[in-house]
């Protein structure tokens, strides 16, 4: 028999040979690395507790198992790799940033406080410009008066024009008040009784000389700058209670100084003075304002004076008299100046407030008929800062109830803005350099993530206290006699027991 031969099987393949792929290596290493700087950084802004960032991590990581034998199937492989890279670099970017913007709040560390050598306007030093600084007055309660006698004293310091010669402590004296101070200087009293020279300039911190020519015009007149120095201040630590957790109620002090140059001079006076109290377990805030005139014992030393001036002895100053007043204690603090709130509220697009009667602001010269405005952030700081044409309705009091409405607003803005995403980098950069506080930047990345993972609404109460007008005598500027709001107690005592119903 025939043996024909046999038909080699064609199914059988011949094995390539192992050609590495360099290009696909790289964007797995790269896929790899990007992948482990996306969960860094997230991990980092603390924005999922760390019990769902472990479930994002493996439902990632499952996704990224699938993907990747769905992509080798279909013969993109290579292109997924590159999509995960560039993903992942991205992501990495974004909480990078989230990151960035609360590293910008806290304290501040460093500061510098201006300060006004100042003669009379008639006088020698004034004519001249020259000549030797004898017999200088300080005020005594100044809270760096410490530190400016160390500059002055110093003989290594390279002090400016007339101040260039180092003082000793029989050259210089201490007043209790800008009246005394002033006075001394304009009407040439002696010293004292051992000592028959008189005063020939006195230096005062420029927020001094700025409240000296608002509320005396007269005693302004008389004086004449003649020369200016900042000097480097180191503040003394700001004495808060802190809570022990932010799910448990906690105050906030916010602090609102008329300042528009983007400082923020640590004695200044504090025009806004709002007490807020966040009770996460009702998720209510409440919002307590006091009037800048109220009138009250100073911490410092028990003398009556204006809620305002308090804030030209240091922001300690500020919240030692309100906690007393109150009997509360503060966790929390921010001093904001009047650019920050302009800013946040332009960079939300503005926002919606009614306005219930007539308005003609001082600042901006606006006119609004009573009904239901959207303003931009200029408009809605005009609005907040006006008295004088609603003088009618409490003026100063009423003031402080148009704050409350523009920060109401402001909270409400911030909760339901679907582009507030978008935004994210101008607000905080606008609040971050206009801002004062103790929240730190883990403080603030808990309190997002609390509200990321709840999504819960937040309603706010707004309250105020009331009181009788009159025209007395301050600690600070003890003439001329001031206008000033004497406390209705029974507005007191509802104020307080409110706040004991937050705090509970």
């Amino acid at each position: 028999m025939y043996n024909y031969p046999m038909k080699q099987d064609k199914t059988v393949k011949k094995s390539r040979p192992f050609r590495p792929r360099p290009f696909r290596t790289v964007f797995q290493f790269l896929s790899i690395i990007s992948t482990c700087s996306a969960f860094y950084f997230l991990y980092q802004a603390n924005i999922l507790p760390v019990r769902l960032f472990f479930v994002a991590v493996i439902a990632v990581f499952l996704l990224l198992l699938f993907f990747i034998r769905l992509s080798k199937r279909l013969g993109l492989f290579t292109f997924f790799l590159i999509l995960v890279t560039l993903i992942n670099l991205l992501l990495s970017f974004v909480f990078y940033k989230y990151n960035d913007y609360f590293s910008q709040f806290g304290t501040h560390k460093n500061y510098h406080e201006k300060y006004s050598l100042v003669t009379l306007a008639d006088s020698e030093l004034a004519r001249t410009g020259t000549g030797e600084i004898i017999f200088l007055g300080l005020l005594k309660d100044d809270p760096y008066r410490e530190t400016l006698e160390q500059y002055l004293k110093n003989d290594k310091s390279t002090r400016p024009g007339l101040l260039a010669r180092p003082l000793t402590s029989s050259d210089y004296f201490l007043y209790e008040n800008l009246l005394t101070l002033t006075t001394t200087l304009i009407n040439k009293t002696p010293i004292s009784s051992e000592n028959s020279g008189t005063l020939k300039t006195m230096l005062i911190g420029r927020t001094y000389l700025e409240a000296l020519k608002e509320n005396n015009q007269e005693i302004f007149a008389k004086l004449h700058v003649l020369q200016d120095i900042e000097l480097a201040v180191t503040p003394k630590p700001i004495e808060t209670t802190k809570n022990t957790s932010l799910d448990s109620p906690f105050t906030v002090y916010i602090s609102g100084i008329d300042n528009r140059d983007h400082t923020l001079p640590f004695a200044a006076r504090s025009d806004v003075n709002l007490i807020l109290v966040f009770n996460p377990k009702m998720h209510k805030i409440l919002i307590l304002n006091t009037p800048r005139d109220f009138y009250v014992p100073l911490a410092m030393n028990g003398k009556k004076d204006k809620l305002t001036h308090a804030g030209l002895y240091g922001i300690n100053e500020s919240i030692h008299t309100l906690e007393n007043f109150y009997g509360i204690k503060f966790n929390y603090y921010a001093r904001i100046n009047f650019d920050a709130t302009s800013s946040v509220i332009d960079q939300l697009g503005g926002v919606d407030v009614t306005i219930p009667y007539v308005v003609n602001t001082y600042h901006g010269k606006r006119h609004y008929e009573p009904g239901t405005y959207h303003l931009n952030g200029d408009e809605a700081l005009d609005f907040a800062r006006e008295r004088v044409s609603i003088s009618w309705a409490g003026g100063d009091r009423e003031r402080g109830r148009n704050q409350e409405k523009i920060l109401s607003a402001l909270l409400q803005k911030l909760q339901n803005d679907p582009n507030i995403l978008g935004r994210l980098d101008q607000i905080f950069t606008s609040i971050a350099k206009n801002i004062q506080t103790n929240f730190t930047s883990d403080d603030l990345k808990y309190l997002v993530q609390r509200q990321f993972t709840t999504l819960t609404k937040w309603q706010t109460e707004q309250i105020d206290v009331d009181g009788k007008a009159d025209i007395t005598s301050t600690y600070t500027y003890p003439e001329p006699k001031h206008f000033v709001w004497h406390p209705y107690q029974n507005s007191v005592d509802r104020a307080k027991a409110k706040l004991q119903e937050y705090l509970k």
